[in-house]
């Protein structure tokens, strides 16, 4: 995506011959306020028009400039009558007031972002006001928060509010503050705590740092080297943020946002994880895994396709291994003891009881070099490999999301290869019918002008006659 306002100020490029053509005046939006229909390329004047490239004639948006195919994507506002209507309006996005449907003001829209595919708005900069106060600097809203827009006003859903309240820190993130708050609370945490807390705490550890970004709001815009916003201010970081942001090498960068973003967050986060814990383990893990689902419910389906993926790789890969610690279920009846190897049944157990995770973190992969007997505890694990009667539904419930899952993506992929072809084909054949209207009117201009000089060549003819004896051209 885009943000807008990088837009404005940049040359426009013809890729057909290299030329610059125009640079980016402003952006048109329409009448929804809900998508970029065009770049405005030259406002006009006294004897002339505006003129502007549809979204659709954009070949690419670069760090530097916007690529168009050629001139013929620069057309006349006048040709568009909506976008022409929208600009003798004079109507700006920018300033708005953004109020909740309850009447609370939010503050006003400093920016927004768009895709640059379709020129879809996906999200709003939020400025001033009580959450600018709040924030000290900008926070994200997305589009879907948008209730209805008008003229003057930005309508949103009364939750927003608190939603952006959550957002603390905008660009002028305070980490050292709540670091400090942070480390206080986890200190009182740990003492009350106990030993279950340091078992929750080698569990969280033990995820990957860069999925372990997954869910936290970013303190930034993070961009690639185009200049695209990969993630923007506020925004929540998914899956896909950190793979992108791995392809390009910002993932250093997405981290620092993160941590900008998350630094608020950090003290009420570990009050929930850890300081409000109960004094055994069962409670310690409901109030732990409460808080890591409500943390993916917020991500959205693509987080939980990806995470679906790598728990499936982690499955496969625990199974047939031995574990290396106990592993207890809610009522403390033994899952598996140490050493004994993981089975379907095992891991659908653990999954049951809230531990697939604990299971899954203390999987057995060097040589075993131990002698069963001499570690085993007296209680025989009933979800062995010698006890094992059944599978584990968890599995094939991952397997039907994955499926599900890369289905919907492969439809979704030929849906816009599709469109993207259909668009193509349209710009094409706008091209090719400009090209005869240009042809059309030049043959047209030849015949005038040949049909002007054929009529100066007969008066010549005339003029160039004798004079008749005893009279003049007139009189005979």
């Amino acid at each position: 995506m885009r943000k807008g306002k990088t837009i404005i100020g940049k040359d426009v490029l013809s890729l057909a011959d290299g030329v610059r053509i125009h640079s980016v005046k402003d952006l048109i939006i329409g009448e929804g306020n809900d998508s970029v229909v065009a770049l405005l390329v030259d406002e006009g004047g006294l004897f002339s028009g505006s003129t502007v490239v549809p979204i659709e004639a954009v070949r690419s948006f670069g760090k530097d400039a916007v690529v168009i195919e050629d001139a013929g994507a620069v057309v006349a506002a006048s040709s568009y009558p909506r976008v022409h209507a929208i600009i003798d309006r004079k109507e700006s996005l920018l300033g708005k007031k953004i109020v909740t449907t309850e009447g609370q003001e939010l503050g006003k829209v400093g920016d927004m972002y768009f895709n640059e595919t379709d020129g879809q708005i996906v999200g709003l900069e939020i400025s001033g006001g009580t959450i600018g106060d709040i924030t000290k600097g900008a926070s994200y809203l997305p589009i879907e928060d948008v209730q209805r827009s008008g003229p003057d006003v930005v309508f949103v859903h009364p939750q927003v509010s608190d939603k952006l309240e959550s957002q603390v820190g905008g660009l002028q993130g305070a980490l050292s503050g709540a670091k400090d708050k942070a480390g206080s609370l986890a200190s009182d945490a740990k003492d009350k705590a106990g030993q279950a807390t340091e078992d929750a705490r080698s569990g969280v550890a033990s995820k990957d740092p860069e999925q372990s970004l997954v869910g936290r709001k970013s303190g930034m815009d993070v961009t690639d080297e185009n200049g695209s916003v990969v993630v923007a201010n506020g925004q929540r970081i998914t899956a896909d943020h950190v793979a992108a942001a791995k392809e390009t090498g910002n993932l250093k960068v997405l981290t620092q946002a993160a941590t900008m973003g998350q630094a608020s967050e950090v003290g009420d986060q570990t009050g929930a994880a850890l300081g409000q814990l109960g004094d055994s383990a069962g409670s310690m893990w409901d109030k732990f895994t409460s808080k890591i689902s409500e943390m993916t419910d917020a991500n959205g389906q693509r987080m939980d396709q990806q995470q679906t993926k790598s728990q499936l790789d982690r499955i496969g890969d625990a199974i047939g291994r031995p574990v290396s610690k106990v592993i207890l279920d809610r009522e403390d009846s033994v899952i598996l003891n140490l050493g004994d190897i993981i089975t379907h049944q095992s891991v659908q157990r653990a999954h049951d009881n809230g531990m697939l995770d604990s299971l899954l973190s203390n999987v057995y992969k060097g040589d075993v070099s131990f002698e069963k007997h001499e570690m085993k505890a007296k209680v025989e694990g009933d979800s062995t490999v010698e006890k094992a009667t059944g599978g584990a539904a968890v599995v094939q419930e991952l397997e039907q999301k994955v499926q599900t899952a890369e289905e919907e993506k492969k439809a979704q992929d030929e849906q816009k290869k599709q469109e993207s072809e259909a668009a193509k084909q349209q710009r094409e054949q706008e091209r090719e019918e400009r090209a005869r209207e240009r042809d059309q009117a030049a043959m047209e201009r030849e015949k005038e002008i040949e049909a002007a000089r054929s009529e100066g060549e007969d008066a010549s003819v005339q003029q160039d006659q004798p004079v008749p004896a005893g009279g003049t051209i007139k009189s005979a």
